[in-house]
């Protein structure tokens, strides 16, 4: 199985301008990546934490890391969608076709150049609404963070909630961000990191703020390859 998956991967791009087979190929996607988490034996490390903003009906942002997208989506269990920036290259239209399928609504764009995009994170997060911006993306540097997010948390006094996952078992593609594909029956650690208080942000300069938010994102990353070796 896993050879028959790579091999076809590399054709999903020529596919993409045929709706109907971006739409079938989302939902492959989306299939193996519940199918992957479902069968995979699971250590959370602070769901407390975004579970207190939900009963506090309080918004936030969600940051991670482009690379540790495939089993995300399958964490968000509550009620209120998480609305995802997705960009207008064909990869951000494939992932937000993906994750329709985890009630997951996209906003296309990019902090850095969408004005339209900002302005509906923005409208978004004051209607009391949830936020994942993945802030090395479309096409990176990897594991950089781009300022729109520090931007849009100053500006909407939204905090920044940071997450990340490992996996023991999985497939490293050569691509810029050298994303993960998890492979089912596995054994995996996701970890909710500490809120990162916009009041803080504010009181940073802006590369400072940068600097800040990127090592809240690499320290989730850093535990949870701790405790997965452990």
């Amino acid at each position: 199985m896993k050879d028959w998956i790579l091999s076809k991967l590399p054709l999903l791009k020529t596919k993409m301008k045929n709706s109907k087979i971006e739409a079938f190929i989302a939902g492959l996607l989306s299939f193996f990546m519940k199918f992957s988490y479902y069968t995979t034996y699971w250590t959370v490390i602070g769901k407390d934490i975004p579970d207190k903003y939900h009963k506090d009906n309080k918004p936030f942002l969600v940051s991670l890391w482009h690379d540790r997208l495939m089993t995300a989506p399958c964490v968000w269990h509550w009620k209120k969608p998480l609305h995802v920036l997705a960009s207008n290259h064909s990869d951000g239209k494939l992932i937000a076709k993906v994750v329709e399928h985890f009630r997951m609504p996209a906003v296309f764009g990019s902090t850095g150049k969408g004005i339209a995009a900002v302005k509906e994170i923005v409208r978004l997060i004051r209607d009391g609404e949830y936020v994942a911006i993945i802030p090395d993306g479309p096409r990176g540097p990897r594991h950089k963070l781009a300022p729109g997010v520090v931007t849009i948390s100053r500006f909407t006094k939204a905090d920044i909630l940071p997450f990340s996952c490992c996996v023991k078992r999985f497939y490293r593609f050569d691509s810029w961000d050298k994303f993960i594909l998890a492979w089912p029956f596995n054994r995996g650690v996701m970890v909710w990191g500490e809120p990162i208080h916009w009041e803080d942000l504010k009181n940073l300069s802006e590369i400072d703020a940068i600097s800040y938010v990127e090592n809240k994102i690499n320290d989730c990353s850093q535990k949870a390859y701790r405790l997965l070796i452990d």
